[in-house]
């Protein structure tokens, strides 16, 4: 007998038909009635999955048993005379005829009754019925948003003439001023909410990027000295107005305007969120418009961040200045636009020329206002770029504490804490504080992200750095490139920043230095044409002593008051062993340092180990006990952050073993060391301070390992770029490398 014949004669197909008509209707029911009583939508994915899972053996059960007259039987044990399969069979096909008529008559039904009535009951409140009595596809509930949050974009400038611009957005920036000083206040910063001028994104959308309850929106039209000004305050989750005025006033009147127009938002906002608010902040008024219309100009070049922006803004606060000397406010601003003129950012003043130009202003100004936010903001910028640490936290407290939503200085007081203080866990918050301010801000978020990945909080990372793919793709690049090297994966980095490189060559300077990672690559060449001036550090790393002395030399003559020139000139001379020159460096930066070793700042684990290393050269044993116990207590501070540091760049297995075997516990010390290499950090191969840790017998297989990962890694990358290069048009590999890669490899 065939098996089909077999199939046909135990019923197993007409089971098969049958369980199919039955898993169909069930289906059907589930999907239209699970809603209606809160069974999410797995329920039904469940159902499906069950009749899916049961298919089979139901299929096997139909084979190998049969339905007698006394009940389920094993086929085998059946008389084949007395079977009633044929039975059966008639059964099970008006069983599977009623299962489909069944579904269809539930199907019509659903279609043409019950599905209307169950969305009348599942809509949201609000929903709204067309003319024709039908209900309009379900609402989703409004969005939520943190309460007493605020942005106020960018006022229109409805002036026939365009050069007014800056006179409508310095309205809308002061404005956000005079809001941002209430503490009960969440105001987002002007780069994030003036990232929408020009856009014709809706009120929402708005809500939604800057994650605000609130928006104040307006337009501005500038005719002589006559000015109307358009205000408008709107609820983000509604689109709804909640306050909105006209003022049509004389220009020698705008500050009595800002206060005004400041008094009814502040009057609407405590009415409708129930603020505390006793009285709203007052603008700065000058005495000389001239000068209010100098800074407005020197306000709206300063934020676009540009070579030419910049110069152009010290030049319009400095009209502003000349026009009106007891402008604290330009002072100020005047302070900061000149500190950022220094070679690294946006002009080519040196640390300590711009400090000794932005100082008297800083000074001025907090003489004239010292309860002026910006100008607390200047003078802790000023003592940031002169070292002095403590006193430029303390002024960017106070700046805070005047203006709880001034979103950059929360930036400038984090990198303190960081580098150069070593209070990382309160660095976090800072950093977090300053994006929920500006989060569409590239600097905030990009000094963020990182965090993230430091503290191996990878998922947060991940979805915090995905929306960057589109909006900033450079960026994305590098830090996904910097993702994937986690775990000594070191030539994907340099692909990142290749990546950047290929779509934006503009900006190679911008990146964490690929260059170092190129030397880790065992890539020299490479790793020193990278940058037209290699940086001391890399040189050292390199085993270019005798350059990294010189090219530190010329950086400290450049600027003798910086801090940072004189940390890497006593970091060069003690990786090439003239330990005679390093020491008074050194130990004049342990002093200033205040005893205390941060990861990159003026004094790090790199500092205090050469300075160990020095001072037993010198047979100064007692005295490095308390360099040791700087080193374990930066670790401390590593981990109460929850840092794990499992990078190349930030080692803190790899310090904490450093710290053990400097201070005499040579197997825990060498297993930590290793636990770091393990994980990817480079350990520095040839300078003079490390000697001792290269000569222990117990270190020769972490140099092996790290030297079996280094040709790993350089292979990885050479098969890449040697083949049919993806980066030739932006970068190429040194002459003769590619042909050293095919020799090794045999390709």
């Amino acid at each position: 007998m065939s098996l089909y014949n077999e199939l046909k004669r135990r019923n197993v197909i007409r089971v098969a038909i049958a369980y199919l008509a039955l898993a169909w209707l069930l289906t059907e029911v589930a999907g239209t009635l699970f809603p209606a009583f809160g069974i999410p939508d797995w329920g039904v994915r469940f159902v499906v999955i069950v009749f899916a899972l049961g298919f089979l053996p139901a299929l096997i059960i139909s084979w190998a048993y049969e339905i007698t007259p006394e009940g389920l039987k094993r086929e085998k044990d059946v008389v084949r005379d007395t079977s009633i399969t044929h039975v059966t069979a008639k059964r099970l096909d008006g069983i599977t005829i009623g299962l489909i008529l069944v579904a269809l008559v539930f199907i019509l039904a659903d279609r043409f009754w019950l599905s209307p009535r169950l969305t009348e009951q599942l809509v949201a409140p609000g929903t709204v019925k067309t003319n024709s009595g039908q209900t309009s596809e379900p609402q989703l509930a409004a969005p939520q948003y943190p309460p007493n949050s605020i942005a106020v974009l960018p006022f229109v400038n409805m002036s026939d003439d365009a050069g007014n611009e800056y006179f409508s957005d310095g309205i809308s920036e002061e404005l956000l001023n005079l809001l941002a000083k209430i503490p009960e206040l969440r105001v987002i910063s002007r780069s994030s909410a003036f990232a929408f001028k020009g856009e014709k994104a809706d009120i929402p959308t708005v809500a939604k990027k800057l994650n605000v309850a609130l928006v104040l929106e307006g337009s501005v039209r500038k005719a002589g000295n006559q000015v109307r000004i358009t205000a408008q305050l709107i609820e983000a989750s509604s689109d709804t107005h909640l306050w909105s005025e006209t003022y049509d006033r004389e220009l020698e009147n705008i500050f009595e305007v800002q206060d005004e127009i400041s008094m009814a938002i502040v009057s609407a906002l405590k009415e409708r969120l129930g603020l505390q608010i006793e009285v709203a902040p007052k603008v700065i008024a000058v005495a000389n418009i001239e000068a209010h219309d100098a800074y407005l100009r020197g306000r709206y070049l300063v934020v676009l961040r540009t070579r030419a922006a910049v110069e152009g803004a010290v030049r319009e606060f400095e009209k502003a200045i000349t026009l009106d000397p007891d402008y604290a406010l330009a002072h100020a601003e005047l302070a900061i636009a000149t500190l950022l003129q220094i070679r690294t950012q946006y002009g080519d003043l040196t640390t300590t020329e711009a400090a000794a130009r932005a100082t008297p202003h800083a000074e001025k100004a907090m003489a004239l206002n010292p309860n002026l936010a910006e100008a607390h903001a200047a003078t802790g910028f000023v003592s940031a770029d002169r070292g002095k640490d403590e006193e430029a936290m303390t002024h960017y407290r106070r700046a805070i504490q005047i203006n709880p939503n001034y979103s950059i200085v929360y930036t400038w007081l984090a990198s303190k804490l960081s580098y150069y203080l070593g209070d990382y866990a309160e660095e976090f918050p800072m950093r977090e504080i300053s994006l929920q301010l500006d989060p569409l801000s590239l600097p905030a978020r990009g000094n963020y992200i990182p965090k993230l990945l430091e503290r191996n909080r990878l998922e947060e990372f991940d979805q915090e750095l995905e929306p960057l793919a589109f909006t900033r793709p450079v960026f994305y690049a590098v830090l996904r490139g910097y993702r994937m090297a986690i775990g000594g994966n070191w030539s994907q980095y340099v692909l990142g920043c290749l990546d950047a490189l290929k779509i934006n060559p503009e900006e190679r300077t911008s990146f964490a230095h690929p260059a170092w990672w190129l030397a880790s690559l065992g890539l020299e060449e490479e790793a020193l044409t990278y940058y037209e001036n290699p940086k001391p550090g890399l040189l050292s790393l390199l085993g270019k002593h005798e350059a990294a002395v010189t090219t530190a030399a010329a950086l400290l003559d450049a600027e003798p008051l910086s801090l940072r020139a004189n940390r890497d000139m006593g970091l060069a001379l003690a990786s090439a062993g003239d330990y005679t020159r390093a020491r008074p460096i050194l130990e004049d930066m342990w002093q200033r340092s205040g005893g205390r070793v941060t990861r990159s700042g003026i004094f790090s684990t790199s500092g205090a180990t050469a300075l160990i290393a020095i001072r037993r050269d010198a047979g100064e044993e007692s005295s490095t006990g308390e360099l040791v116990a700087a080193i374990q207590d930066n670790v401390r501070r590593y981990n109460e952050a929850g840092i794990t540091g499992t990078d190349e760049e930030y080692g803190v297995n790899y310090e904490a073993g450093l710290a053990a075997y400097l201070a005499g516990e040579r197997e825990k010390g060498l297993v930590l060391i290793a636990r770091g290499a393990e994980e990817g950090y480079f350990i520095p191969p040839g300078v003079a301070y490390l000697q001792m840790l290269y000569d222990d017998p117990g270190f020769a297989p972490i140099r092996k390992m790290q030297e079996a990962r280094q040709t790993r890694e350089r292979n990885k990358f050479l098969a890449i770029v040697c083949n049919d290069n993806p980066y030739d048009a932006v970068w190429q590999p040194a002459e003769g490398t590619c042909e050293r890669f095919a020799a090794e490899s045999g390709e």
